[in-house]
């Protein structure tokens, strides 16, 4: 069994190698690339062993060969698209993790919870359904049994109050 695969392989090799080669390298310049296909394109070709079409080997191996070319296309795509993205992310842009900055982001954390602990609990929940859920004022009202103007004046007056708050710690 293993003398049959070798066989092939060699016929397979002898026959279709150098007709390979020159389409790859027609196709994509590189002779590396083109002797990386080619060897794999025979791979293929050797593990279908008997299952090959034996009237027309030819259409089958270059199909195989056109196959690859796409497969190789589609990958250098994705591949361009994301060294792309991640060329347009500028390190400049990121901003420095100054520990004053770190302190202080910290500390406007802590006043705004307290705030929120500060306000009356139907406030505060519609204020949290409303900020931090993404609800909308319609639902948040649905949910409560509240009309619509009472969720508006509830969210005013708790960013009101964080406003407040946020202004005297500075």
């Amino acid at each position: 069994m293993q003398a049959e695969a070798e066989d092939l392989a060699s016929a397979l090799n002898a026959r279709f190698r150098p007709a390979l080669m020159a389409f790859f390298l027609r196709r994509i310049g590189n002779h590396a690339e083109a002797e990386d296909l080619t060897q794999e394109v025979l791979l293929r070709v050797t593990k279908r062993g008997a299952a090959i079409d034996a009237t027309r080997p030819d259409a089958y191996v270059f199909q195989i060969a056109a196959n690859l070319l796409r497969d190789r296309g589609r990958r250098q795509r994705v591949r361009a698209g994301y060294l792309q993205s991640f060329e347009a992310f500028d390190a400049a842009d990121m901003e420095e993790r100054d520990p004053d900055r770190v302190l202080q982001g910290r500390q406007s954390l802590a006043t705004v919870v307290k705030a929120v602990r500060e306000l009356p609990e139907r406030t505060r929940t519609i204020f949290i359904l409303f900020r931090l859920e993404g609800m909308k004022q319609r639902e948040i009202a649905d949910h409560l049994g509240v009309s619509i103007r009472t969720v508006e004046l509830h969210v005013i007056r708790a960013s009101v109050h964080l406003r407040d708050r946020l202004k005297g710690d500075q």
